[in-house]
């Protein structure tokens, strides 16, 4: 290689094939693992790579040295081992055959990523990026350096568990971290006990930046998800990913805090594991419900914002729904008032049945003391209907005072029709989230539109489960479609067309390919499968080509470069 290592004993440099400092000779070993950066280049005339720290499928994080601040800091190279194959000897990184596009676009998208990294105000609970720089055929992201330990080594640490309160106090700056990267649009889909550090005084924050082709299966890049924390959807190749699946990664780092243990990796499933209370954790109700609703696996009735997160768990009402989950959840028992706490108006229809009664019995008697002051006319009649008058009178109080208070028969309560209904409609009808707990699959249907429900167990005008569980099946929409005539267009309507029948963008890919001069750049001019072939939304994807430049006026790539003159920052400070 023919770039520069630094001495930091003489700070001096010389060559990098060197062993030891030729100036002060001062050994310079090299423990970086093959395929990465060597300890003590001189990376930019400014940064003095460090040993490394981690290897993902995006790229390499280094320790390193600012020459002009003389602080630490830590350095990603974007270097995916998927797209690139090694190292010329100029340390210059280079590119697969066959693979130049996708690595152009995944490299746009890294350097997107930390240059609004990078823009963010304000920064509390998040690791701070201070520069983004071009070399060596690739890009390079600086982020400040403080000293911490992983959340994971600093649970490792503690002798017991902790309660919820210190909890909260230990991650609410990651949460105010995730607010504000939220708002800016930006998801870190990698939150986790490993992403987050613990300061020696105390403080958290969130690192472990990764772009969305990292986050994902099925991507250009070798995916990094975290068994236990990543989000159902990450798994998955049709579903969107967006705030909730910070929200779905948070939840699981305190249900990792508070239960001792890490969740149930799901891998994809939306069976969920055991809530916090379900496993015999020492928290509050409203607590496990709350880390419960923010880890459901469908995303449409999952916890969507960090806000919404932290109102439910510091108390705020949030309904009375509860786990909408496949796995069987505990039933919450009618609450009871204390017996000490009871008055005489909490049995309201036995005192007025009872006072009818007496009123009653009252006025027969004041009727009959009548009667009797009323003279007789000798008549036996008279007598015999006066004294017959009486034993009915005797007989009417006695049932009056006998008659128990009508108790109302209890009534079997059974299962409303959800078939063929709007699944968003009844996600947003609040008495059915209150009374029932629903469990949601969804299938492709060619005879059902997408959102509704195409059956339900049990089915309707059957006897409700003790539990108030309904599975609900929801279509998909048809499985197979029909690729539109997506010819001669620019690459956002070809994108905007083909996701408008169905097709998921991730099953979208779009490649610029030559151009002889016959074809008008940045239009559609081909692709596989071809428009009116039929599409499995399941497992397809489509392949469009976009007209590139003209070649009589194609100039070569400049950017990034691979000339050391050109190693200079992409952003200034």
């Amino acid at each position: 290689m023919s770039y520069e290592k630094f001495c930091t004993g003489c700070e001096k440099t010389f060559p990098a094939d060197a062993t030891s400092c030729p100036h002060c000779g001062a050994a310079c070993e090299n423990n970086n693992p093959g395929g990465t950066l060597p300890e003590g280049i001189y990376l930019v005339e400014r940064y003095v790579i460090g040993k490394v720290l981690d290897v993902d499928g995006e790229g390499i994080l280094y320790e390193a040295i600012d020459q002009q601040s003389g602080l630490p800091v830590l350095i990603k190279e974007y270097l995916p081992v998927t797209l690139c194959s090694k190292r010329d000897d100029e340390g210059n990184v280079v590119v697969k055959q066959g693979s130049e596009v996708p690595y152009k676009t995944t490299l746009v998208d890294f350097v997107d990523l930390y240059k609004n990294l990078k823009e963010l105000q304000p920064l509390r609970g998040l690791a701070k990026v201070e520069a983004l720089f071009k070399a060596n055929n690739t890009v390079y992201a600086v982020m400040e350096y403080t000293k911490s330990v992983s959340l994971n080594n600093w649970l490792n640490r503690q002798t017991e568990l902790l309660s919820f309160e210190r909890c909260y106090d230990l991650l609410e700056p990651v949460c105010a971290g995730l607010t504000t990267l939220h708002g800016a649009g930006i998801i870190h889909r990698g939150v986790c006990p490993d992403n987050i550090r613990i300061t020696p005084d105390g403080r958290s924050f969130l690192t472990g930046y990764g772009t969305l082709a990292l986050r994902s299966l099925n991507s250009e890049l070798k995916p990094c998800l975290y068994e236990g924390y990543s989000a159902p959807e990450q798994y998955s190749t049709t579903e969107f990913q967006g705030p909730y699946t910070d929200v779905y990664s948070l939840a699981a780092v305190f249900y990792k805090m508070l239960a001792g243990t890490a969740p149930v990796a799901t891998a994809g499933r939306l069976d969920g594991c055991p809530t916090l209370r379900q496993i015999g954790a020492d928290v509050p109700a409203a607590i496990s419900k709350a880390v419960d609703r923010a880890m459901w696996g469908d995303v449409k009735q999952r916890t969507q914002t960090v806000a919404e997160f932290q109102s439910e768990l510091i108390g705020e009402p949030v309904g009375e729904m509860e786990a909408t989950r496949v796995m069987n959840p505990v039933a919450s028992p009618k609450k009871k008032a204390p017996a000490a706490e009871k008055t005489l108006f909490d049995n309201k229809p036995l005192l007025i049945g009872g006072c009818v009664a007496l009123g009653l019995v009252v006025v027969m008697i004041i009727w009959l003391l009548i009667r009797g002051m009323v003279p007789v006319r000798g008549s036996s009649s008279q007598t015999s209907s006066m004294d017959s008058s009486s034993e009915q009178s005797s007989s009417l109080s006695s049932s009056v005072e006998a008659t128990p208070s009508p108790t109302p028969e209890s009534e079997t309560e059974t299962v409303p029709n959800f078939k063929g209904q709007s699944y968003s409609q009844i996600a947003g009808n609040g008495t059915y989230q209150q009374k029932y707990i629903f469990n949601v699959t969804e299938s492709y249907s060619d005879n059902v539109a997408a959102g509704v429900v195409i059956s339900q167990s049990p089915i309707a005008g059957a006897e409700l489960p003790s539990d108030n569980r309904i599975d609900l099946v929801v279509s998909k929409g048809p499985q197979y479609v029909t690729v539109p005539q997506y010819l001669n267009l620019t690459s956002s309507d070809v994108i905007s067309l083909l996701t408008g029948v169905g097709i998921p963008r991730n099953r979208i890919e779009i490649i610029e390919v030559e151009n002889d001069g016959t074809q008008v750049q940045g239009l559609s001019v081909g692709g596989n499968p071809e428009p009116g072939a039929t599409f499995n939304l399941e497992s397809d994807t489509i392949t469009v080509y976009m007209a590139g430049a003209p070649t009589q006026t194609d100039e070569p790539e400049s950017v990034p470069s691979t000339d050391s003159e050109s190693s200079s920052t992409v952003t200034t400070e």
